[in-house]
């Protein structure tokens, strides 16, 4: 039985197909050739039961429509040789006339009904032998894939022109796997790369940040060196800025792992929380919400909701001249806060670049800022399933919006 079920398989879909409509043809051939004998003997039954009146040819057979009785009486059957035989029916019998007349048809109907049938029933046999199975595999594959889980393998064994297919789906399958766990071992090589990096940059940094201060107090108060004490402090802030880098690093390599902690925040608490930070950070800001806002439930990670929106508003507070206003909002399953600010505004080359990292627009000061502010807010609002959209309010100024999750339990 195996070996018939393999020989099978082995069968090219072409070939498969033809033989499925060479045994529909023969099959509906068949049955319609047993049909039509099976009617002629009803209609010989009817017959029988009368006399028969004459025999000849050309005979034109009865309708509901003939104008006379003796039309009307008549029947006739197609005998042997092209003969035609009419027997008498009493006006009585409408039944064995209308029998006759079905019966009279049943090689035109027989032909139709079964040829339609065959063709459904070996259609359908064609489907669950050569497209069934591999079209569920590869059904199922695309759709894990999609989800991203590689953790699967594709069964079909088929040695016809799907089989192979399957197994080139399969091939694909371990191709991403190992690009994966290539991509996936090279971001870990990265991380680690990193830490490593920060790590021991701290302590030359230290050591080196230890000998300029002592350079520097020996050097105070010798108005003779006072070029010498300049390079010093020159040297000093330098070496501050990159222990300052360093400890970005860290910070990077901890959000890129950061995980949310997902717990409900009343909006009325959260509307209260965006209210005093921002009166903290620029007194002239103002909060605006709908009034029916304050009733609802947010299930996000506040601690990282509210970093978002601390670095939003610092970052809007640097380029203000004289207003902040922010606005709270519910639009569909997400929660919306837009923050705008009264200043220049985003150039073409900050809304390209201004969430990456280490972005620095122009402008940007002595060198302590790291551009890393919209950088931390892009991640934290992707981590809490939403975006960051950075763009120029038509009234004026620059205007971000954090997009988040409503609900994040269900993510």
């Amino acid at each position: 039985m195996d070996r018939i079920k393999n020989g099978l398989r082995k069968i090219p879909i072409p070939a498969a197909f033809i033989l499925c409509g060479i045994g529909c043809l023969l099959t509906a051939l068949a049955l319609t050739k047993v049909t039509v004998s099976a009617a002629r003997r009803h209609m010989a039954e009817i017959v029988g039961q009368y006399e028969l009146l004459t025999v000849g040819t050309g005979y034109t057979p009865y309708t509901p429509e003939s104008s006379t009785v003796e039309e009307k009486a008549k029947i006739v059957i197609v005998g042997g040789e092209g003969e035609v035989h009419v027997a008498a029916l009493t006006p009585l019998n409408g039944t064995d006339r209308k029998k006759f007349d079905f019966y009279a048809h049943m090689d035109e109907i027989a032909a139709l009904l079964w040829y339609t049938v065959c063709l459904a029933v070996f259609a359908l046999i064609f489907y669950r032998w050569k497209i069934r199975r591999p079209y569920r595999a590869l059904t199922e594959a695309v759709e894990k894939i999609a989800g991203n889980d590689l953790n699967f393998r594709v069964g079909f064994e088929g040695q016809d022109e799907l089989g192979r297919l399957c197994r080139s789906f399969e091939v694909m399958r371990k191709a991403l796997v190992w690009n994966e766990q290539k991509m996936w071992d090279a971001v870990e090589e990265r991380k680690r790369l990193n830490a490593a990096f920060a790590h021991d940059l701290r302590t030359p940094l230290t050591v080196m940040r230890g000998h300029a201060e002592i350079i520097e107090a020996e050097l105070e108060g010798r108005e003779e060196l006072g070029d010498i004490r300049d390079s010093v402090r020159e040297i000093s802030g330098q070496i501050q800025r990159l222990t300052s880098f360093a400890g970005t690093m860290g910070r990077i390599q901890k959000l890129e792992d950061y995980e949310p902690g997902v717990g409900p925040v009343p909006a009325l608490e959260m509307l209260s929380e965006l209210a005093e930070t921002a009166r903290c950070l620029y007194p002239a800001a103002t909060v605006e919400a709908p009034p029916d806002a304050g009733g609802l439930t947010i299930f996000t990670d506040r601690e990282a909701l509210a970093q978002i929106y601390e670095n939003v508003l610092s970052n809007a507070a640097r380029h203000a001249r004289e207003e902040i206003r922010v606005s709270f909002e519910i639009q569909g399953n997400l929660a919306v806060i837009t923050v705008r600010d009264d200043g220049s505004g985003f150039t073409d080359r900050d809304l390209a670049g201004a969430a990456s990292a280490y972005y620095r627009g122009e402008g940007a000061g002595d060198g302590t800022h790291f551009g890393l502010g919209l950088y931390i807010c892009s991640v934290l609002t992707k981590k809490l399933g939403g975006e960051l959209k950075l763009d120029n309010a038509p009234e004026g100024g620059a205007r971000v919006t954090i997009k988040i999750q409503k609900d994040l339990r269900g993510i």
